[in-house]
């Protein structure tokens, strides 16, 4: 099962809810239902993204099951989809609408002068199938072109409308909120214009598809309508066509191009049907100072066939292959998602870990007897982490379960690899051995290896060479949570996202300094706010601030 954009719009929401529990209480109780969903859905044999849905539909049920019977029922993907449905159906009504219009308006024949071919073949049938090569060689270019999940054009318009400016109309209802109130603090708008931003890069393909769909829905109705408007007027009033160019045009050479656009149905279709006949097309030539008195009716009423089916085979069947491969094009995007982003791991993370207090650091020394387990490479080398090879079954014996049927204390020994970036000198090995220890039993991560670093990228690109990130994902770098994210140091982490970790997700993990006792950061830390807020800035929606919980 492929999850809907209404899906995944659903799926963000709902994370963002239990994003902010509010109380370490609330925390524990979202811990235990997503391990009590991972238990009901059976999710040791389910894939994570199987694990995704499954959490979903839970949590669209207690969602609506919390608001009551007079609570709201709306989630955003319904709201969504509800839109785009009948934004579907105004798009198709205002095309028919006026595609019917104007070729009924076009078509208007007094009796004096006929309806000139040229300019109604260059409206109806050559605007639309221009249109339509341009959007097509703009996806045969794209593969050869970095930018840009859709063609280049209409990529560029949609990006705009809906990551510039939607978040700028925001921007200015804000403003204007804020000087209404008293509070100058950052509100839930100023949290949504932001997500839209830093959004962008992973919604630009989502968002462009259903885009495409309707824009391409109105053409086609507009097509379609013209098509019945010009066979309402051929049906039941008398029409005439002609041709007339100041232009050294022979009749002649005006058939052979009739006889060009005509090839696709020319070989089905009756003759008198395909198109008009040389004499034909001579005997609707218009000479303004000969009038039309002496031209053939039949020759005048030749052309309907021929402009008809042109609107057929150029406006309307193009305008169901873009609408076809919009929907194909949308569902590979969707199929392509990334539900590997850090926000998705931490949903995993939280359903596969015992529910208890894992945050606690009791016998932390009694944890570390052992310091040869771990072999340093030197002052910037990597720390192996052989955490597979210890004996010690239940090194927590003081921790127990929340329920008796969950698993124990300690984790899988094998869980997602991870690499952990360590500023030197303030962290030692004992140090990281504490936060290898944390990450496992509250991330279910793996630490294979701990690199110190000295925050210079140039230096620490050549330190994180293949062989250090192979495999591993997230990256995680250690940040004393005091420390307030100064220009320098935002600086360096998005030159090493763009470096070294474009295909990772780099973690922003906030602890105590090295030396406390704990190295839990609180749920209302104001520093650790600080950090979120600064790390969101940037853009970079794979980049994550975390914090080591108390």
């Amino acid at each position: 099962m492929t999850l809907r954009l209404s899906d995944i719009m659903d799926l963000e929401y709902l994370l963002a809810l239990d994003d902010q529990p509010g109380s370490r209480a609330a925390a524990s109780k979202v811990a235990a239902r997503d391990r009590d969903i991972f238990r009901q859905a059976d999710g040791a044999k389910m894939t994570d993204n199987a694990l995704v849905e499954a959490w979903l539909s839970y949590r669209r049920l207690l969602y609506f099951d919390q608001a009551g019977p007079k609570g709201y029922h709306r989630l955003p993907g319904q709201v969504f989809n509800h839109v785009f449905a009948w934004t579907a159906r105004g798009m198709a009504f205002a095309g028919g609408l006026s595609g019917l219009a104007l070729a009924y308006g076009f078509l208007a024949y007094h009796g004096v002068r006929p309806v000139n071919v040229a300019l109604f073949f260059f409206v109806f049938v050559l605007v639309p199938a221009v249109f339509f090569l341009f959007f097509v060689a703009g996806l045969v270019i794209h593969p050869f072109r970095r930018s840009g999940p859709g063609p280049g054009m209409f990529f560029a318009v949609v990006s705009r409308v809906l990551f510039d400016m939607v978040p700028a109309m925001l921007q200015r209802v804000r403003m204007k909120i804020k000087a209404d109130s008293s509070d100058p603090g950052p509100t839930r708008l100023d949290e949504g214009i932001l997500f839209i931003r830093t959004k962008r890069r992973e919604y630009q393909a989502l968002f462009f598809w259903p885009l495409v769909m309707l824009v391409s829905l109105f053409a086609l109705f507009f097509s379609a309508g013209a098509l019945g408007g010009t066979l309402f007027r051929v049906t039941f009033s008398d029409v005439a066509f002609g041709w007339q160019s100041t232009l050294a045009a022979t009749p002649s050479a005006v058939h052979d191009l009739v006889s060009l656009v005509s090839l696709p149905w020319a070989a089905w279709m009756p003759e008198f049907l395909a198109g008009p006949s040389p004499a034909q097309v001579e005997g609707t030539r218009i000479i303004l100072k000969q009038g039309i008195a002496a031209l053939a009716t039949e020759h005048l009423t030749s052309w309907w066939p021929f402009l008809c089916m042109s609107m057929i085979c150029y406006a309307v069947f193009p305008r169901l292959l873009i609408i076809g491969g919009a929907i194909l094009g949308h569902r590979t995007a969707l199929n392509g998602f990334d539900f590997y982003q850090p926000r998705f791991r931490r949903l995993i993370v939280r359903m596969k870990s015992p529910v208890m207090d894992i945050g606690l650091e009791e016998n932390t020394a009694a944890r570390h007897l052992q310091p040869e387990a771990k072999q340093t490479a030197g002052a910037r080398g990597p720390v192996k982490d052989p955490s597979s090879e210890q004996t010690d079954a239940n090194p927590h014996p003081a921790l127990q379960p929340a329920e008796q049927d969950f698993s124990p204390a300690t984790p899988a020994p094998i869980g997602t690899p991870a690499v952990v970036l360590a500023p030197g000198p303030a962290w030692d090995q004992t140090a990281t051995d504490r936060v290898s220890d944390l990450l496992a039993r509250q991330f279910f991560l793996d630490v294979r290896q701990v690199i110190y670093v000295d925050q210079d990228v140039d230096a620490d690109a050549l330190v994180l060479g293949p062989e250090v990130l192979d495999g591993a994902d997230p990256v995680i770098f250690l940040q004393e949570v005091w420390q307030p994210p100064i220009r320098g140091i935002l600086h360096y982490l998005v030159q090493l996202k763009q470096g070294v970790l474009q295909d990772k997700n780099l973690w922003v993990l906030l602890t105590q300094a090295p030396e406390e006792d704990s190295l839990g950061v609180a749920d209302r830390d104001v520093d650790a706010t600080v950090w979120q807020d600064c790390i969101l800035t940037l853009g970079h929606p794979d980049m994550l601030v975390e914090r080591i919980r108390p």
